[in-house]
């Protein structure tokens, strides 16, 4: 058994030509090209794939290789994952070459052997390079471009893959600083057979996921609270990442903004615990990237103003004249080649890169003072109490604390109000759902109608540029709008206010 550890990328463009060049402090152990053609194989229910399980057959050079790839981890876009190959004489897959051993529980193997069907295949030519680093390790990067198929369906594959031979996994991180400098590259969280499964229609294509809080248990430490809570921000950010690029669309990126935000939040939360002495500097990429898509509010409010032909505005005789002016306003945002530029880009790249090996190598324990180890070691039950408690004191003595507000107070906190639900949610699963439910429903039913008010300012800015009677039939449609809202928002907030804490009842 190999146990792969591998950093993937996902390449715009053929960037094979250029590789000698960055190589170029490196060792080149060995040097080939080969032609690879993978038939992937699973039963008519999806066997192999519920059990987490890849099964292919290689062709290479006229020689078959059989391969099992078993449930691993993923940071970022370093995979690690048990990999079993034998050799094969046929081009038939055979489960009985493989260690008895190695399957999942539950898995009825002989029944899978009798029901293998070939699902899909890929087809690519491999560039490799066998490098050697000056410390000993040894890596392969390989450079694949062709394309997989499912029945009529076809997609195209342009990967680099470096993959440890030999030594420390951090010198994969050091060869993939070099290779990203120039752009063109972005780390990559599906593979060739997870592709394969969508293209084949056997499993669903991605679509937009609402962040949700993740399995807590009031004995887990906070390192393990906080490890966790990383992972799933980086991956729900990811996700959204790979769906915009394959089905572009507004909800998509501001889903991917809220995984950004979670890990920023996250480091605020557990700063105290924290050492940011080793490999941190990602942390002033990440709030580059959080600026980059600070104009997402304004195309989220734009979207739902003009969808459905502004079904929003129906009620408006000017309602073609305005939806013009908002839909020339929607122009002048990012379109969807500036932001395949900005995945694409090296800074990007490098926050993904350096947030993946952050979490991969545990960093935040690198120079820790024996107050924050102790503090890691603690039961994170005490520290959501804590944090939430004190989001709530903080809420209360905002603005949404006061007696009355008007628009503009409104909309001032809506990113105080998203952060305190943000802390809410990551420490869920530690309170009673009911109770918890409760409590957070009044509050997201406000940030819901200060976001309605928000979506107001597009439509005052174009008032003045439309003819005399059409602002003023524009502007008595806004006072009545707003006016609703904000009568609805003071009767949410006095009974959210009145809440009492579920954390406090749960003690």
């Amino acid at each position: 058994m190999d146990t792969e550890i591998e950093i993937k990328f996902l390449a715009l463009h053929d960037i094979s030509g250029r590789l000698p060049e960055l190589l170029q402090n490196y060792k080149t152990l060995k040097q080939d090209q080969l032609h690879l053609s993978n038939t992937y194989y699973d039963t008519a229910d999806l066997a192999l794939r519920r059990a987490d399980a890849g099964l292919r057959i290689r062709s290479k050079d006229g020689a078959l290789e059989q391969t099992v790839k078993l449930a691993g981890s993923q940071i970022g876009g370093l995979h690690q994952r048990p990999e079993y190959n034998v050799e094969l004489v046929e081009h038939s897959p055979d489960l009985g070459l493989f260690p008895a051993h190695i399957w999942p529980e539950g898995l009825a193997v002989d029944a899978v052997q009798q029901a293998l069907l070939p699902q899909f295949s890929t087809d690519f030519v491999r560039r490799r390079w066998l490098l050697g680093c000056d410390d000993g390790s040894e890596i392969e990067l390989a450079f694949d471009m062709g394309e997989v198929r499912a029945g009529e369906g076809c997609e195209p594959i342009a990967e680099l893959e470096l993959e440890l031979c030999r030594g420390d996994a951090s010198q994969l991180f050091e060869l993939a600083e070099v290779l990203i400098a120039e752009g063109g590259l972005r780390l990559g969280a599906v593979s060739k057979a997870q592709r394969g499964y969508q293209l084949a229609g056997l499993s669903p294509l991605p679509g937009l996921r609402p962040l949700e809080h993740v399995p807590l248990a009031a004995t887990d430490s906070c390192e393990q609270a906080m490890a966790r809570m990383l992972h799933q921000g980086l991956a729900h950010w990811q996700y959204h990442e790979e769906t915009w690029l394959a089905r572009p669309g507004t909800d998509l990126l501001v889903q991917l903004r809220e995984g950004v935000s979670l890990v920023h939040q996250l480091l605020l939360m557990f700063g105290p615990l924290i050492s940011h002495k080793v490999n941190s500097s990602w942390i002033d990429d990440l709030l580059w990237l959080q600026q980059q898509l600070s104009w997402l509010d304004r195309a989220q409010m734009l979207a739902q103003l003009c969808q459905e032909k502004g079904h929003y505005l129906r009620k408006l005789d000017c309602q073609k004249e305005v939806l013009q002016l908002l839909q020339e306003q929607g122009s002048v945002l990012p379109d969807e080649d500036k932001l395949q530029q900005l995945f694409y880009s090296a800074r990007y790249a490098r926050l993904m890169l350096r947030l993946t090996h952050w979490l991969y190598r545990q960093d935040w324990r690198s120079g820790a003072s024996q107050e924050q180890l102790t503090g890691l070691a603690a039961p994170v039950q005490g520290l959501a109490d804590h944090l939430v408690e004190d989001s709530w004191q903080t809420l209360r003595r905002s603005a949404l604390g006061n007696f009355e507000l008007n628009r503009s107070e409104y909309i001032q906190q809506k990113g105080k109000l998203r952060r305190n639900l943000t802390v809410g949610l990551c420490f869920g699963d530690l309170y009673p759902e009911a109770e918890r439910l409760a409590f957070r429903m009044p509050w997201l039913d406000i940030l819901r109608g200060i976001e309605d008010l928000d979506m107001l300012t597009p439509l005052e800015e174009v008032c003045d540029q439309l003819a005399p009677e059409q602002q003023q039939e524009l502007t008595l449609w806004l006072v009545r709008k707003q006016d609703f809202l904000l009568e609805a928002l003071e009767q949410s907030r006095g009974q959210a206010l009145q809440q009492s804490p579920y954390w406090l009842e749960a003690e």
